[in-house]
């Protein structure tokens, strides 16, 4: 009898340089609504991601920042979010002049990096 299962995603965290800065990201490009966080002792966020999923957003020194990283989003670690219209998004990136690539598996999915490197996919359902 298995007692355990995996229910879902409950939270992704990113290494940010500035709070502020990647809150406004998030939301211009994203529209995702900020939520109460409580005091860890460092600065952060959390956005509402849907579904009672959140994105943490942890202002801490980044260890992997030296690291090269490859150009298409999709061959990097990433997180992936499910949306409708994706044309829209790709609006709000064009105006921000954020370099996206789209997916070369033939979905109506595109990558794009924020702020701080953090790769996010979208892709259209």
């Amino acid at each position: 009898m298995n007692d355990a299962v995996v229910k879902g995603v409950d939270h992704v965290s990113l290494l940010v340089k500035s709070t502020e800065q990647s809150v406004e990201f998030y939301q211009s490009i994203l529209g995702l609504e900020l939520l109460e966080r409580p005091s860890l002792g460092f600065p952060g966020a959390w956005l509402s991601l849907g579904e009672n999923q959140t994105l943490h957003l942890l202002e801490l020194p980044n260890p992997y920042g030296s690291i090269k990283r490859p150009e298409h989003g999709g061959r990097d670690q990433h997180f992936a979010l499910s949306v409708s219209g994706i044309a829209v998004f790709k609006q709000r990136l064009d105006c921000k002049g954020i370099v996206y690539t789209e997916s070369r598996s033939g979905r109506k999915a595109l990558f794009f990096k924020d702020l701080d490197s953090n790769v996010i996919e979208l892709f259209e359902i």
